[in-house]
């Protein structure tokens, strides 16, 4: 052991602690936006409903409609065609071509088109890059957002993908080092005691909620630090190392499609032939089909099906250009594996997303529990240290980010909606919204003379909000509840009625004190001597 003075030591004991508490406050705000990210598709449906839902985004004839919308699409952009259920139902069929940016990077350009899957009707269009199109999908915006700021924090790429699986590093090494260090982990798995010091009931909360949620934030750890490396590092490595940084050439080695080569121009693919197929063979609703050389001899349909009910794996079929099965093939490969077998798994076992509704509300709650164990666990350690000046300063900054950081995603919203019904900006105004919240609530925290009344300030204006939101929804989709029960919208009573009770649970909240600031000093308080 290295032996410092008391001096230096005292600083890097600081610096220390100060650096895990920010690194823990970024996995909060992590895994905050991944809890949300798990009802992605809902909240995408509430968003932004059309006047009525279909049973699926992928009605009989579906596929005649996908043809018909690429009869108005310059033949530039046949390249190939990838379509995918998006908000409220709506089907988007994005046709395109492989292109570079100034820079040289690979793109995708072309036209996307919106289809009513009831109507078969293009309500939509949109043309230029991938990236271009994504800031024009107004329906899908507030979805996205969330799901940005989990993914990469909303910063540029690979810096935020980057961070991101750092994070998630932390994590497994946060539920690895828990499991180990719980001596009498079935014991405290049921233990919860009544104190009289509500700081040691508080800890007893924090020990089996983090207890009970170890295998979990394993899971969960792991399957995201190996997104985002793989998208920021493992692909543009591979790539790099053995194909002379040739990104398409990885991805073609990777998913292991047939290499074919047949210009002749050929009738447009048989898209309803290949997912009546596949609807049969996998027992469940497509994910998302591409067609590749789109009008050629050699076209390629690859059918992408969601888990069927009680598995976890997609499935996915290859048809050729008059829809005839040529093979199943695994996600990565083109022949069966370990390795695609495991890879298969890495998606629902993230997202939760492999037995609809109630595998999501598992996750969801899951996720709320890895949360709370995070945010107690910071507030824990900083009161600890609350006779320290510099210390105290930081516990009031988690307190304003643990209470503010679920205000803003709500204050997102309330930069949404106003775009809807008005028009703008709606990426600048959701992302002002959001820091306006934050900040706001860092703001709070810092300058009220008790955290005390920083928690409650903040409940009950996340409370308030959470209960204006069904109305601002209302207001901005014009859609009520009496339309969306003619109209089959089952995503948008059940998050306005869920807003509602989470609003009034914050309420309750704010009556009870919590523990863990009981005995938090005032900003005006002299520090200990």
């Amino acid at each position: 052991m290295i032996r410092l003075p008391q001096r230096e030591t005292r600083t890097l004991l600081a610096v220390h602690g100060w650096s895990a508490v920010l690194l823990g406050l970024l996995l909060y705000a992590v895994i905050v936006t991944g809890v949300a990210s798990v009802f992605t598709d809902e909240i995408a449906d509430w968003s932004s409903p059309l006047p009525s839902q279909a049973d699926t985004a992928w009605p009989q004839g579906i596929g005649s409609a996908i043809q018909h919308a690429a009869q108005t699409v310059d033949p530039q952009f046949h390249e190939d065609m990838i379509a995918f259920r998006q908000a409220g139902g709506r089907m988007q069929a994005f046709f395109h071509k492989h292109d570079t940016d100034p820079a040289g990077k690979p793109i995708e350009r072309g036209v996307v088109t919106v289809i009513d899957p009831q109507s078969r009707q293009i309500i939509e269009r949109r043309e230029g890059t991938d990236e271009e199109i994504g800031e024009m999908n107004l329906p899908n915006a507030l979805a996205h957002f969330i799901v940005d700021l989990h993914v990469r924090l909303h910063l540029p790429n690979p810096w935020g993908l980057l961070l991101t699986g750092i994070l998630g590093l932390a994590m497994m090494l946060a539920a690895v080092t828990g499991f180990v260090i719980h001596r009498h982990l079935f014991k405290e798995l049921f233990t919860l005691r009544r104190h009289k010091d509500r700081m040691l009931s508080t800890r007893d909360a924090h020990v089996i909620a983090g207890t009970w949620n170890l295998p979990f934030a394993f899971i969960l750890a792991f399957t995201g630090s190996f997104f985002s490396f793989a998208s920021s590092f493992g692909i543009p490595a591979m790539a790099m190392a053995a194909f002379g940084g040739d990104r398409d050439k990885v991805i073609e080695v990777l998913i292991g499609n047939p290499a074919a080569n047949d210009p002749t121009p050929a009738p447009p693919p048989a898209l309803d032939r290949a997912l009546d197929d596949a609807r049969q063979r996998a027992g469940s609703d497509p994910w998302y089909i591409l067609s590749e050389h789109w009008g050629r001899a050699d076209a390629l349909q690859t059918v992408v099906m969601l888990p069927a009910s009680g598995t976890l794996r997609n499935r996915t079929f290859l048809y050729d250009a008059a829809g005839r099965f040529m093979q199943e093939k695994p996600l990565l490969g083109s022949v069966p594996s370990s390795g695609a077998a495991v890879y298969s798994l890495m998606g629902p076992l993230h997202f939760g997303n492999f037995a609809g509704v109630l595998s999501k509300a598992a996750w969801f709650a899951l996720g709320f529990a890895g949360a709370y164990v995070t945010f107690t666990g910071l507030l824990l350690w900083t009161t600890r240290r609350e006779d320290q000046p510099a210390w105290r300063y930081l516990g009031r900054s988690v307190t304003g980010l643990g209470y503010g950081l679920p205000l803003a995603l709500i204050m997102a919203a309330y930069g949404y909606f106003p775009v809807v019904r008005l028009g703008g900006d709606v990426h600048v105004m959701m992302m002002t919204a959001f820091l306006a919240g934050l900040l706001g609530a860092l703001l709070l925290a810092n300058l009220l003379r008790q955290l005390a009344d920083s928690r409650r300030i903040l409940l009950s204006l996340t409370a308030l909000a959470l209960i204006g939101l069904p109305w601002l929804r209302w207001i901005g989709t014009g859609v009520s509840w009496i339309d969306a029960a003619h109209g089959g919208l089952n995503a948008v009573f059940a998050i306005d009625l869920g807003l509602s009770i989470a609003g009034l649970l914050c309420l309750r909240a704010v009556r009870r004190p919590s523990p863990a600031m009981k005995r938090l000093p005032s900003a005006q308080a002299s520090p200990a001597t």
